[in-house]
């Protein structure tokens, strides 16, 4: 923003030269590019921060310098003198959208002349950077730029029955703006439109057929309020950015739209002759302006490090044209609508800090030293599963957490599977390739597997500790923004929107041969139980005990070569070898297999610390049980219930032997398992372990229905 120094010291007479206020702007958190000689007068160039659209005129930037330099804004002073009739009998206003215009203010003048601006109006304009054009448009200009406020003023003559409809556009609408471009418009954008067609982009731009000429003598001046993202969206879809859109899309003061619509109607009818119609049209939601905010001094003091006195931060807070009241210990501030990025305590410290000046804040040290900072229990537990992967011999990768939906379909899971039916789509993806968050790491490790074949790398074992999403149906959306025209104490709240569910998620793929089998020159490839093997050390290592191997019925599985895992009859994970059809989608050159572990469920499970038990000084005893049990009991099961029935000297339950052939009835197999027995302080007695063996046998007849050998 260019800040002309002859303009800046009406509004206020600050003592200092051009260059020591750009310092102190410079202190203060803005940041002056240059300092150029326009038209014989200094200009500074200001950068603005997006969050401070108050600054983006000459008020805002002397209400700066003022606080900075301990003077006032001299504000402009104006009288309107209405003398036409009354405005509503003239013109009439109708706003369709009042989620995006909030508030729009019209005034009707009559008898105007058109011609040039007074000269030194337009060497302000033009050190301002703005190029002069007419009185009206001057004046339309001059305002924005001392008060922050876009302004338009419509020919009336030429709008159809003298109205003004503030609506949606409708699907390719045309309108022809004033830089002579014709854009098709869409049902998203706002548009300010008379009785039959749109006369201008709202906030941005306006048209060719109701610009004001040299034939005008009937103008309506426009003052509002539009949404900024609204705005924003508008300007960039048709590639326009203009003084007016790069007000608005960072804040216009919505109580401000009725005394810059006065000012511009006292202007005019300086310049221009003609009367002002009696009143102003004023179509507005309703809207609290001002929010308040109780700042602690001792707080500010212990923030910033200080020893700043209440006086002074009463001073400077009121510098800034904040209201304050001392309330004890403390300062009710009431914020004025042009400053909604003031929205909390620790705000306002900050302005104390930038006005009082923060080369002024002493490098101290902390009076109390907090207690050394520790990883959240949630990321010890991932880096514990991170580091027993890796030791594993994975590699671990990083994907994207956006997936082409159409995998979903390739991995045969069926539309009503909760990995399809609960898939979360973008609204605004970027490309077809990423379109929706994935449900599930496996099509992640799917895509990995296809990416490293298509560069001849066929052996790959990896894993990928990341986040999955699905929609559930609960949940709120907030949606405020600091300058959004709801400026209430309470948090504006849009409609209820259903949130997603982030699920932490452990994945593993595997294909080829291991790094072992390739380092010794063998070729083993990976295989089912190579994958079993792997998570079971994995659970053991996180101190998981009593999992149980279900067989699964996934889909994207081998059917009969997967399984889920189980803990207190909740699934944790699953695994498996990838179905034939799923390996020929992907293009896959050999089989795959797959795994995938919700780790918040396994943190719940996982003891903090593996604990090995110390080594006894007695003898152990070994005991073997053979019997016959149906094909379809899980093995775990078994071991499970070996163990417990086994009492508390059982040490280990080890599978050796499993048999099916000639001798073994259909649908049934042998197992056969050695038990080892030990206690810790003697060595134990046959008739003890011999009961032990009589528990087990009766567990396995009456729980599993087996038949002993």
């Amino acid at each position: 923003m260019k800040v002309p120094y002859g303009w800046l010291r009406e509004l206020t007479p600050t003592p200092f030269p051009v260059e020591a206020i750009a310092e102190r702007l410079t202190m203060a958190g803005f940041e002056v590019e240059a300092i150029a000689e326009i038209d014989g007068e200094p200009v500074m160039e200001v950068s603005i921060n997006s969050n401070r659209g108050d600054a983006l005129s000459m008020v805002g930037i002397a209400r700066e310098v003022a606080a900075l330099s301990e003077q006032h804004v001299s504000h402009p002073q104006f009288t309107v003198h209405e003398s036409g009739p009354d405005v509503n009998t003239l013109a009439r206003v109708i706003v369709e959208a009042p989620d995006l215009c909030p508030r729009y203010s019209a005034r009707v003048m009559q008898g105007v002349t058109i011609g040039p601006s007074p000269y030194w109006v337009q060497r302000r304009l033009t050190q301002a950077g703005v190029r002069p054009i007419n009185n009206v448009v001057d004046a339309t200009n001059y305002v924005m730029l001392e008060m922050g406020q876009p302004l338009h003023a419509f020919d009336l003559e030429r709008l159809t029955e003298h109205t003004i409809v503030v609506r949606r556009a409708r699907q390719d609408e045309p309108l022809t703006t004033l830089d002579g471009e014709e854009r098709m418009l869409t049902d998203a954008m706002l548009v300010i439109a008379d009785a039959a067609r749109p006369v201008a982009l709202a906030g941005i731009m306006g048209g060719e057929d109701s610009e004001v000429t040299d034939s005008t003598t009937q103008l309506l001046l426009e003052s509002a309020h539009f949404d900024r993202t609204s705005v924003r969206k508008t300007a960039r879809a048709n590639t326009l950015s203009t003084e007016s859109s790069y007000r608005f899309e960072r804040i216009v003061d919505p109580a401000g739209t009725v005394r810059a619509l006065d000012r511009l109607a006292q202007l005019i009818a300086e310049w221009a002759g003609g009367t002002v119609a009696t009143g102003v049209i004023d179509a507005a939601q309703p809207m609290t302006f001002t929010r308040r905010i109780v700042v602690r001094p001792a707080r500010v003091n212990a923030v910033l490090g200080t020893d700043i006195v209440p006086q002074t931060m009463l001073s400077i807070l009121r510098s800034l044209e904040l209201d304050v009241h001392p309330e004890g210990d403390a300062f009710s501030v009431t914020i004025p609508s042009f400053r909604p990025d003031l929205v909390e305590e620790m705000d306002l410290i900050e302005e104390i800090a930038r006005i009082h000046g923060y080369q002024h804040i002493p490098t101290t040290v902390p009076g109390k030293l907090t207690g050394a900072g520790r990883q959240a229990p949630e990321m010890a537990f991932e880096g514990r599963v991170r580091d027993l992967l890796a030791g594993a011999g994975l590699f671990e990768i990083v994907s994207f957490s956006l997936i082409d939906a159409r995998l979903l379909e390739i991995m045969r899971l069926p539309e009503d599977a909760p990995e399809r039916a609960q898939v979360v789509a973008l609204r605004n993806p970027k490309s077809e390739e990423y379109t929706h968050l994935r449900p599930t790491m496996l099509v992640s490790m799917l895509d990995a597997l296809r990416n490293n074949a298509r560069r001849s790398v066929n052996d790959v074992q990896v894993f990928e500790i990341g986040r999955i999403f699905r929609s559930t149906g609960g949940g709120l959306r907030f949606d405020y923004t600091p300058g959004d025209h709801a400026l209430r104490e309470d948090v504006r709240v849009q409609d209820a929107e259903k949130l997603p569910l982030e699920q932490r998620s452990a994945s593993i793929a595997l294909m080829g041969r291991p790094w072992s089998s390739r380092w010794a020159g063998g070729d083993a490839h990976v295989d089912f139980f190579w994958l079993k093997g792997l998570l079971e050390q994995l659970l053991a290592d996180l101190a998981i005990e009593n999992a149980v191997y279900i067989p699964s019925s996934n889909p994207t599985f081998h059917p009969g070569r997967s399984a889920a895992i189980c803990l207190d009859n909740r699934q944790v994970g699953i695994f498996g070898e990838a179905h034939p059809r799923v390996v020929e989608e992907f293009d896959l050159p050999s089989r795959a297999y797959l795994a995938e572990l919700d780790i918040d469920a396994l943190m719940e499970y996982a003891a903090a610390a593996r604990t090995v038990p110390t080594l006894s000084r007695f003898p152990a005893v070994d005991r073997d049980i053979a019997f016959l049990i149906e094909v379809t009991q899980p093995a775990a099961k078994v071991r499970n219930i070996i163990a417990r029935a086994a009492g508390t000297y059982q040490e280990s339950v080890a599978l050796f032997d499993v048999y099916q052939g000639p001798s073994i009835p259909e649908g049934w197999r042998s197992l056969a398992y050695r038990i080892t027995f030990r206690a810790e302080d003697r060595t134990l007695e046959d008739v003890e372990v011999d009961a032990a063996m009589d528990a087990v046998r009766r567990a396995l007849v009456d729980e599993l229905g087996a038949r002993l050998r």
